[in-house]
C-alpha cells in the first residue's frame, strides 16, 4: 500500500508557489504522485504518494535531490 508524506516547500521573495510546484510535480521520480494543497505567499504545501519500501529518510533525501535541480533553484524544503 502506497505512503503518503505532506511537505512544505519555500522560495525567494517574489517567486511563484504554483510554478514552483508544478515543476516539482514534473521532476518527481517514477512512481510517485502529487497533490498540491495550498498555496500561500512564496509557499507550497503538497501531498506526496510514495511506493511503501520508501522510508522517511529516503522520501526527504529524494525531494531535497529534486529541489536541487536548476528549474527549482532557491526553493526549499520546510
Amino acid at each position: 500500500m502506497p505512503i503518503e508524506h505532506r511537505a512544505r516547500i519555500s522560495g525567494p521573495d517574489g517567486a511563484h508557489p504554483e510554478f514552483a510546484a508544478i515543476r516539482l510535480i514534473a521532476l518527481l521520480p517514477a512512481g510517485w504522485t502529487a497533490n498540491l494543497l495550498e498555496c500561500s505567499g512564496r509557499t507550497a504545501a503538497l501531498t506526496f504518494t510514495v511506493p511503501d519500501d520508501l522510508t522517511a529518510t529516503t522520501f526527504e533525501t529524494a525531494l531535497d535531490e529534486v529541489l536541487s535541480a536548476p528549474p527549482l533553484r532557491g526553493w526549499t524544503r520546510d
